[in-house]
């Protein structure tokens, strides 16, 4: 890679291996473009669909990947703080499993931006942190259910713990 520097911009040419450069059939086909039938079924079918190649998605999929990440993340924090876990101690790992999905698509991301050389949203740090923060209370979540199983009590909401349910339905 070459670097020149401008006294206004640094501006850097694309690698020889920049396949968009190169006029790669996977970048400058049309959507649309119907397929030859005489072509093998495969990723090295330049008219093949998007999703198979060295492709990683572009800008629209690293935007899709950074605010779904988000949107996940801040609802994984709400339901750590508001759900009511009534002992269970499953229910902090599902909260767990789902703030860890929200940083993973928010990962997915960071790779789809440095590939259209654009910086990475503020959205992904922003899940990285919520998601962590999320993780990091349903640890505690955890802890603290599992003490009072045993009989010590940690300072908690009182609807980490909730009332032991009764059977339901028809009883008679």
């Amino acid at each position: 890679m070459q670097c020149r520097i401008s006294v206004a911009r640094i501006r850097v040419d694309p690698a020889p291996y920049d396949l968009r450069a190169a006029g790669d059939p996977l970048y400058d086909r049309i959507m649309g473009y119907t397929r030859d039938p005489d072509w093998s079924d495969g990723a090295d079918r330049p008219d093949g669909p998007w999703w198979t190649g060295d492709d990683v998605g572009g800008i629209g999929f690293a935007r899709f990947f950074a605010y779904t990440g988000l949107l996940m993340a801040i609802a994984s924090l709400v339901l750590a703080i508001v759900a009511p876990l009534a002992g269970d101690a499953l229910r902090t790992v599902w909260i767990t499993g789902f703030a860890a999905a929200s940083m993973w698509l928010a990962f997915m991301a960071i790779p789809r931006y440095r590939a259209e050389l654009v910086r990475v949203s503020w959205a992904v740090p922003t899940t990285m942190a919520l998601g962590g923060l999320t993780i990091a209370i349903m640890i505690y979540a955890f802890a603290a259910i599992a003490f009072a199983s045993v009989g010590v009590q940690l300072p908690a909401p009182g609807h980490w713990f909730g009332e032991p349910a009764g059977p339901t339905g028809i009883t008679a």
